[in-house]
């Protein structure tokens, strides 16, 4: 009995797998065909040569890539997730006709639409990365910036499932927004205060929380780009010391919230 159960689960796996994979090839046909992917990829391999031939200095190359991938790169990965999403949308009754679970598509689209940044990513990091003397280092930069551009994509994939054009391009500008510069500004008002000052922990939970926060401080800690102690603090060393690891955590636990988040919106549409 224990065998028939074990071959029933390997061959629902076989064809979970299989319907993951044929979303998966859809979304990059898909992309293949869309002009904003082009255009974005003539960009990044301009964007990566120009820095390369340019900037002096590897401090310099990867400050510049830093604040590139930071706000550009994630406001990319934000669009290019909604208008997966968005498709999706225009298609459901076709998708929900085929044999396809909520949770496989999301995971297909997030494979197809993640392969597509890492090829942006890969067109405009290489350059830099011969050009600046320390491959390594653009390359472990590379890595986070994958890892940081596919949560943002998956939130453009959730807001592109469940909200209509015009109202999904407004929410993925303010999301973006409010990530990339209102945390940390909010956050700046807060520890002002008194109770605040009183919680150093809590601040630190809140700073990283933030996917674009937790990049920021693992691009400039991490990879050595300012100067800093992590033995001096009293709050949040071990973290500290450990922040690329820790940033990897954070991306992954965002990814599988907002996998779980946004199968269960995919779910409940009506088409």
């Amino acid at each position: 009995m224990s065998g028939v159960t074990a071959v029933d689960r390997e061959g629902t796996g076989a064809a979970a797998m299989s319907r993951i994979g044929t979303v998966y090839r859809w979304d990059l046909l898909l992309g293949l065909h869309n002009r904003f992917v082009q255009v974005f990829a003539l960009a990044c391999l301009a964007g990566g040569t120009v820095l390369a031939v340019t900037a002096t200095g590897h401090e310099l190359v990867t400050l510049a890539l830093f604040q590139t991938l930071l706000f550009f790169g994630s406001l990319f990965a934000f669009l290019i997730g909604w208008a997966s999403g968005q498709r999706s949308r225009e298609q459901g009754a076709f998708l929900f006709a085929q044999p396809l679970g909520s949770l496989e598509i999301v995971a297909g689209k997030l494979l197809g639409t993640g392969t597509w940044c890492l090829l942006l990513l890969a067109l405009f990091m290489v350059p830099a990365a011969v050009g600046s003397g320390s491959p390594t280092t653009i390359l472990v930069l590379g890595a986070l910036s994958f890892g940081f551009m596919l949560v943002y994509v998956l939130g453009g994939l959730l807001i592109g499932f469940i909200a209509s054009p015009a109202s999904g391009l407004l929410a993925v500008l303010l999301a973006w927004a409010v990530s990339v510069a209102g945390w940390e500004l909010g956050l700046l008002v807060l520890g002002s205060t008194n109770w605040m000052q009183a919680s150093p922990g809590l601040f630190v939970a809140l700073l990283l929380l933030n996917p674009a926060g937790a990049f920021r401080i693992a691009a400039l800690i991490g990879l050595d780009a300012i100067p800093f102690d992590a033995a001096e603090l009293e709050t949040g060393r071990i973290i500290f010391e450990n922040i690329l690891p820790f940033t990897a955590m954070v991306f992954g636990a965002w990814l599988v919230v907002l996998t779980a988040l946004a199968s269960w919106l995919l779910g409940r549409q009506q088409y």
